[in-house]
């Protein structure tokens, strides 16, 4: 065939209009490029999430040194949120994705070689720190290049795609920690190490200002907003409810976190039945989340944050019960499926609202604010339960803990739904 034949070939071919799953690759390049990483970062995650209490009784750390392990790493995530927001405007996405991959399995396979609890403590404050700033980029990603009446659909759709990892991950990590409770460490490692990869070689710088400098737009690359137009009514109500809404849920952290805890203190559970309790929860929060974006997307924000947040106070509510009449398993897998049905339907709803109100040209700024406070929401809900129960012994330090939180997830169901206008733009 001639070479100008085979050359037009080539060209018809290419021009070809994709098909099937190419084109909706294509069409979806954004949630693609980070669908793999949300996967295989929730599974890593799920791997250690049966293991944490059981170290910490391991190294005669009790019910204390539990609550650290989940304390910790959220510490480190309230540290990082702010220079996060800041490198996202300036250095861009892309590299901050691929350093907090490389970050997260450093700190995981670093747990292999520690020999004292402190050291694990600081590995895991490390860990957070890596997590917070894959998260809070993955999402300014989502923020930069979708449109607004989908954005819920895609923040609920990544984490959808994160718990079916947690979903696996914790059944998986507790039968092998039955071996050795170091070993899902490992995995988790290798994990995160395999999420840099598809961020690597698929996501796309989407910072306007490095985008501008590149075009060598000088002027369009100095657009900030100030804090004084930052910092609006609706922003400072979000913050609030963001605070809020964090202290009581922080404590759901890979299915599990102070739960988890409370159930090996309270029942003796070893690393399989904990794992397998987390991996339940899963199941349960998967759909739950996607219908939750669905909901977002079609109703308005408010409808998925305002019930959740009330029925995440009920749990909150029955939890506290649970421990005050030191109740048997069944109830506390009772209380337990009704706050993870809760933060289940929560799920991406207030990084949804948060996308909404952040200024296109300056995200990154708005989203380090934003997760700090997030962050130390999160912080503050092992922080009460630590706390709780080093003050106050037996039942009652886990009681006030639970109740506390419930509180606080009351506030914020209040304060979203009186005070807040709903963001969502009918287009």
């Amino acid at each position: 065939m001639p070479p100008d034949e085979q050359g037009g070939q080539a060209l018809s071919s290419a021009a070809r209009p994709a098909t099937g799953i190419r084109r909706w690759a294509e069409r979806n390049d954004t949630l693609v490029s980070l669908l793999v990483p949300a996967f295989l970062l929730g599974m890593g995650r799920g791997f250690i999430v049966p293991v944490l209490p059981l170290l910490a009784i391991d190294f005669g750390a009790g019910a204390t040194g539990a609550g650290l392990l989940i304390f910790v790493p959220m510490v480190g995530g309230v540290i990082v949120s702010l220079p996060t927001g800041y490198l996202m405007d300036r250095i861009g996405r892309r590299s901050l994705l691929i350093a907090s991959t490389l970050l997260l399995s450093l700190s995981a396979l670093l747990v292999l070689r520690a020999s004292s609890f402190n050291e694990i403590l600081v590995y895991m404050g490390i860990n957070g720190l890596a997590q917070q700033m894959w998260q809070m980029t993955r999402l300014t990603v989502i923020a930069d290049s979708s449109a607004q009446n989908r954005r819920g659909r895609m923040i609920t759709g990544m984490a959808g795609v994160n718990r079916a990892g947690t979903l696996l991950g914790p059944l998986a990590g507790g039968a092998i920690a039955l071996l050795d409770l170091r070993i899902p460490f490992l995995l988790f490692g290798i994990f995160a190490l395999l999420a840099t990869v598809p961020s690597y070689l698929f996501v796309r710088e989407t910072a306007p200002a490095v985008l501008a400098r590149r075009r060598g737009e000088a002027a369009a690359a100095a657009v900030d907003v100030s804090w004084a137009r930052l910092i609006t009514r609706p922003v400072l109500v979000l913050f609030a409810a963001q605070f809020m809404a964090n202290v009581g849920r922080g404590g759901v952290q890979g299915q599990g976190g102070i739960y988890v805890a409370y159930a090996a203190f309270a029942y003796g559970l070893n690393s399989l039945a904990l794992g397998g309790v987390s991996s339940a929860m899963g199941v349960v929060g998967i759909p739950v989340t996607l219908m939750a974006g669905q909901v977002m997307d079609r109703f308005g924000r408010k409808r998925t944050i305002v019930p959740a947040s009330a029925l995440l106070a009920v749990g909150l509510g029955i939890m506290g019960g649970v421990a005050w009449g030191e109740l048997g398993l069944p109830f506390f897998i009772f209380g337990f499926v009704v706050i993870n049905l809760a933060v289940s339907f929560m799920a991406g709803s207030m990084q949804t609202l948060g996308s909404d109100v952040a200024p296109a040209a300056a995200r990154g700024k708005f989203f380090g604010v934003n997760r700090l406070i997030a962050e130390a929401g999160s912080a503050s809900n092992p922080g009460i339960f630590t706390l709780s129960v080093a003050i106050i012994a037996g039942a009652g330090g886990f009681t006030v803990a639970f109740l506390s939180m419930g509180g606080f997830a009351v506030a914020a169901s209040l304060l979203i739904g009186l005070v807040l206008r709903e963001t969502l733009r009918r287009e």
